[in-house]
């Protein structure tokens, strides 16, 4: 059974082997390196899981200036696609939020080497912009070099499928 909750730092060591995981499908690198202790935990941090095994998550970051910065989008290969809708059930769950904290938009950087994060994302509503359209006080991962925009007034609520 597929479940998105909340974040629990039992998760953690799941979450290192999903992300190696992951990190092994690409050439180029996807993270750099230890993560600094100055950088921000996200306000909100969910996992999903399968039969409570760790295969995605996804951090909402909540600015002061009425935006979100959407964080760790992250899903085991085996369960990306439209078979299991975890991606789309991760991205409601970060949308439900930040229309909950009356967000304007959200934002989010990505890697030129994650083609089919960029076509989930367009498909569901974000725009890609430049980096200078970006927030001044966006937090940026500097190793992304694609950024996108989603206006949460002009979304609707992506199509809940069940999960079976």
């Amino acid at each position: 059974m597929i479940e998105i909750v909340p974040y629990e730092s039992k998760c953690q060591s799941g979450i290192d082997v999903m992300m190696q995981g992951i990190a092994e499908e690409f050439t180029e690198p996807i993270m750099v390196g230890q993560q600094s202790k100055s950088v921000a935990f996200p306000d909100k941090y969910w996992v999903a899981t399968y039969n409570g095994h760790v295969i995605g998550t996804i951090a909402l970051m909540i600015t002061k200036h009425e935006y979100g910065i959407l964080k760790k989008m992250m899903l085991k290969k085996e369960f990306r696609g439209s078979v299991h809708n975890v991606a789309k059930l991760l991205l409601q769950t970060a949308i439900d939020e930040s229309e909950k904290n009356e967000l304007e938009c959200i934002y989010l950087g990505t890697m030129t080497q994650f083609k089919a994060a960029q076509s989930f994302y367009q498909k569901h509503g974000f725009k890609r912009i430049h980096e200078r359209e970006l927030p001044a006080d966006f937090l940026r991962n500097p190793i992304d070099t694609l950024f996108y925009k989603l206006s949460l007034k002009l979304v609707s609520k992506i199509e809940r499928k069940p999960i079976g």
